[in-house]
């Protein structure tokens, strides 16, 4: 799965003598100027529409009717894959209707979780396209949340996801997640050292893996077809 986060590549003094992180942020996605990115407006409601009409998939060029947007259908896919396994919320469901939030999630603080009566009207957020490839998804604000039971997962992230990408299923499958997991994050050695090492991401990673197996299960049971999603 590919998506973009922002890195801090090194500390400098502040004004008060802190330490403060410099950031490189993909300039594609600059939120000052609409010419380099593009945030995508949809409901809840618009975007089981489209799911449905499988916009852009096999070359198919959608009809006016469709409300296809530019992203092609197999984008979602990944992308519910990823915010499930780390239970990103945010994207898909913002007002925390399909579980059970704490006090402290951002839902609680503002109240969302009351306007889950008319699910199809909420909108979505951090849909954002690249100004050079609007086919695909920048991932953006993904923050994670390892502390949430396995029984009160929100699945409401999967509703509509009928396919999965091949790639990333055949490495849950393979039990080589923990490794390339290790692998991938060692190389961030301040998100590292912020979870205490090696001892701190693999706890992180213990959770992780359990999701996967929920979601293999989750697989198999609705049926759902695994892809290759290349385009």
């Amino acid at each position: 799965l590919e998506f973009t986060k922002a890195k801090a590549l090194d500390s400098i003094s502040g004004k008060n003598g802190q330490a403060c992180p410099v950031i490189l942020w993909d300039s594609s996605l600059s939120p000052t100027d609409d010419n380099t990115h593009s945030s995508v407006r949809l409901t809840w409601g618009q975007y089981q529409q489209l799911l449905k009409q499988k916009c852009w998939q096999n070359g198919k060029v959608p009809k006016a009717e469709w409300g296809c947007t530019e992203i092609h259908h197999h984008e979602w896919s990944k992308m519910a894959l990823f915010d499930f396994l780390l239970q990103i919320y945010n994207r898909l469901d913002r007002n925390c209707c399909g579980f059970k939030p704490l006090k402290e999630d951002s839902c609680m603080q503002q109240g969302l979780k009351l306007k889950c009566s008319d699910q199809d009207a909420v909108d979505l957020t951090h849909i954002v396209q690249r100004r050079h490839d609007r086919r695909h998804l920048a991932f953006i604000d993904n923050k994670g949340f390892f502390d949430r039971n396995e029984d009160n997962l929100d699945f409401k992230i999967l509703q509509g996801i009928n396919e999965f990408p091949e790639s990333a299923v055949s490495v849950l499958r393979s039990q080589r997640l923990r490794e390339k997991l290790l692998q991938s994050l060692f190389l961030d050695k301040i998100y590292w050292e912020s979870q205490g090492g090696r001892k701190g991401i693999e706890k992180l990673i213990d959770v992780i893996e359990r999701r996967s197996k929920i979601l293999l299960t989750y697989i198999n049971a609705h049926g759902a077809k695994v892809l290759p999603m290349n385009e």
